[in-house]
């Protein structure tokens, strides 16, 4: 501070001299407050809580010298921004910050409000604020979500900023209701869950410490009690030795409800000592400290004077860790604003005006889906961090492969009716699905070749039992397929979803998605349907028909496996070992080894016939699972829905749409309007405020805050 002022401050005040950085790092929050920034972002603060004549507003009287209503007065009908600043003129500044609810013209009326005067004419000014909120007359508010500032400057002032709040109470009364109980509580714990503020929790020792909510709600919000600070009023207003002042002294000791930035402890004026001067109130309380039980506290918990500096470092900290979030949420909040700005888009009020908003969603609408089916992920749209539960649901690409791979391990799993066990195996799934050994399932073949006789000779069979055996099979295919296709409808109907939402307002989004990007997306699944049943019609109707040569190969391959554990049957019955058992050289009898061979393999050839057609069937589905897959896949997903979901609201369907169209889809509600204005109101406050953090970053350095 300059030499004259210096002279001006007293001895008792001079421990609370500043550095200029630390003025200008206060005052840059309280730029930031007065911008009305703390209405989106949460700013380093001390918030001043507690119960209704817990001692609030003869604290902040104390802490300021400025004298606050006590009865039906400020600090129980809202909220205060008390900004405590060092100048070399005694001057006080009130001026009312409107509420987040208030209309425009009220806004507009609320912030013209401006008073500058003395200490004198304060209670007049109070007054006046209170009639400006509504809080004064018939049918009046008893409580207001307005906020005031007043920013006192005297040359003995500390650099602190607090937030006084209404006081909490639970009765009601004639002048209170409950709904006003509920309210007050709600903004109390409002400002304590925001994450940077100080809790100042007052309670008074003249009142069971039980009866005082403050500390439960603080302890509920700060459970570890790292950014709360109690602060203990009146202990003079209680009998000296008895119980009720040993508890609260161990409560200051922080033996009871601990609290990481700890108590202090601070005397008020009385009924009789209201006309006290600032040095005959800090007298007496000196001279009761020293001489109670409160001595044995640390000097640095007790009265006035050491709150104020304890204050002081709290918030100075507070604000030196919590600036560099400040910034980041400002920036974060512009960036916010600008994207939803974007979604609205321009007012909006010609027919040209509302065809070129709908021109522009249609274009980057058509760019992001193409670029969602081909897998390409580099727009911002397709981001993926941790927590975000949509990321997957916006890649369409890596959705539809999830859907189609999983359809392919069910069609192969659960796509034929019937499990066929061969005779020397075990059921693979014998709790979930139905099966047959394969000698009993021989007995139902030979049964349909005499339902399915024709002109073949004796000992052959029909060809058309094989399709009959094969419809029977594939039945499951049909509900498994109609499956996919909802499903993949509905990851289709996701992602346009999200694509609209990203591009759009919302009253835009419903317009659109209701009158055409659903309808639009029926039909494409609706054809999708009919592109399936053309697939699955021949498998269940028509004659099998396949010139794939693996059909053969695989029939080969299962009669082999067969003859194989066959042979190996007979040669350990006959021999006692298998091809793959049997030593070098044994001994047999080869009479009998030529015997049972030939009794072995004699051809049945009914039997025969019937195992051939089973065969046949079951290498004919292999073929027609893998060739049905990748038909309903490439040929149906792809070809009729996935591909042709561009053309879903592209710019060709735009420039078609009748004026009737346009009208309904591009026009705004009036809550689109509102929102705009919301939003560039919020902008411009928040712009404002990165500039005072750029300027003060500037002029302060970025090290030394940053």
């Amino acid at each position: 501070m300059a030499g004259d002022l210096a002279e001006q401050i007293s001895q008792k005040t001079s421990g609370l001299v500043q550095s200029s950085n630390h003025r200008d790092l206060l005052d840059v929050v309280d730029s930031l407050r007065s911008h009305g920034v703390s209405h989106y972002v949460d700013l380093p603060q001390i918030i001043v809580c507690g119960s209704q004549s817990s001692g609030k507003s003869s604290t902040l009287e104390s802490l300021s010298g400025i004298a606050f209503p006590t009865a039906e007065g400020l600090c129980t009908r809202f909220a205060t921004e008390l900004i405590l600043r060092r100048g070399s003129k005694p001057e006080i500044r009130v001026h009312i910050q409107p509420g987040v609810g208030r209309s425009e013209e009220d806004r507009r009326r609320l912030s013209a409000f401006s008073r500058t005067s003395d200490q004198k004419d304060f209670p007049k000014i109070i007054e006046a604020a209170k009639t400006a909120m509504g809080l004064t007359g018939d049918g009046a508010k008893v409580y207001s979500t307005d906020v005031l500032r007043i920013e006192s400057t005297s040359p003995t002032a500390p650099n602190l900023t607090l937030v006084d709040l209404p006081g909490l109470f639970g009765a009601s009364d004639k002048n209170q209701s409950d709904d006003d109980a509920t309210l007050v509580q709600k903004l109390v714990t409002d400002y304590m869950q925001q994450k940077r503020s100080i809790i100042l929790a007052v309670v008074t020792a003249d009142n069971p410490f039980a009866n005082q909510p403050v500390t439960k709600f603080a302890r509920d919000i700060d459970p570890m009690g790292v950014r709360t600070l109690g602060l203990i009023t009146k202990p003079d207003k209680i009998e000296r030795g008895s119980d009720s002042e040993k508890y609260y002294v161990e409560l200051a000791q922080n033996q009871n409800v601990k609290l990481n930035l700890g108590w202090h402890v601070l005397r008020n004026k009385g009924h009789t000592t209201m006309d006290d001067t600032a040095e005959e109130r800090d007298a007496r309380e000196a001279a009761f400290f020293e001489d109670s039980v409160w001595n044995t506290l640390d000097a640095s918990q007790l009265g006035v004077r050491t709150l104020r500096a304890r204050l002081r470092r709290i918030l100075w900290k507070q604000i030196q860790q919590g600036l560099p979030g400040v910034k980041t949420d400002v920036q974060s909040g512009i960036k916010d604003c600008n994207q939803k700005l974007a979604q609205l888009g321009k007012a909006r009020s010609t027919r040209k005006e509302k065809h070129t908003y709908l021109q522009r969603i249609s274009s980057r609408l058509s760019v992001l889906v193409r670029a969602a089916i081909d897998g390409v992920y580099s727009d911002l749209f397709f981001e993926s961090y941790p927590g975000q539960q949509d990321a997957f649901e916006r890649r369409l690409r890596a959705n539809v492969q999830k859907i189609l791979t999983n359809y392919a391990e069910k069609m192969r799993v659960d796509g034929h009716a019937l499990e066929i066990v061969e005779d020397y195996e075990s059921p693979k799934r014998t709790n979930l699905f139905k099966y047959t050994m394969r000698k009993e399932y021989l007995k139902e073949v030979k049964i349909l070749m005499v339902e399915c006789r024709g002109r073949e000779l004796p000992g052959t069979f029909n060809p058309l039992v094989v399709g009959d055996l094969f419809s029977r099979q594939c039945k499951p295919w049909e509900s498994i397929t109609q499956n996919l296709v909802e499903r993949i409808h509905e990851a289709a109907l996701n992602t346009l979803n999200k694509v609209v939402s990203e591009l759009c307002d919302q009253n835009t989004e419903s317009r659109l998605m209701g009158g055409l990007v659903r309808p639009s997306l029926h039909r494409l699944r609706q054809d999708l349907k009919g592109k399936v049943d053309e697939f699955l019609k021949p498998h269940l109707t028509v004659h099998p028909i396949t010139y794939n040569d693996w059909l053969v190969r695989n029939v080969q391959h299962i009669q082999e496996k067969r003859h194989d554990r066959t042979f190996d049957l007979l040669s350990q019955q006959l021999c006692g070992a298998t091809v793959a058992t049997a030593p070098e050289r044994k001994e047999v009898n080869l009479k009998h080894l030529l015997e049972g061979l030939r009794d072995g393999t004699t051809p049945d050839v009914e039997e025969y016939s019937s195992s051939l057609a089973a065969d046949v069937a079951a290498a004919y589905y292999q073929v027609a699972l893998k060739k049905f897959i990748d038909d309903v896949s490439v040929n149906a997903i792809e070809t009729c829905l996935i591909q042709r979901l561009p053309d879903v609201f592209s710019p060709d369907v735009v420039w078609d749409l009748s004026a009737e169209q346009v009208e309904q889809l591009g026009s705004e509600d009036d809550g689109t309007v509102r929102e705009r204005e919301d939003l560039v109101k919020k902008l411009r406050t928040l712009e404002k405020g990165l500039t005072d953090l750029d300027a003060f970053t500037a002029r302060s350095g970025a090290q030394e805050v940053f």
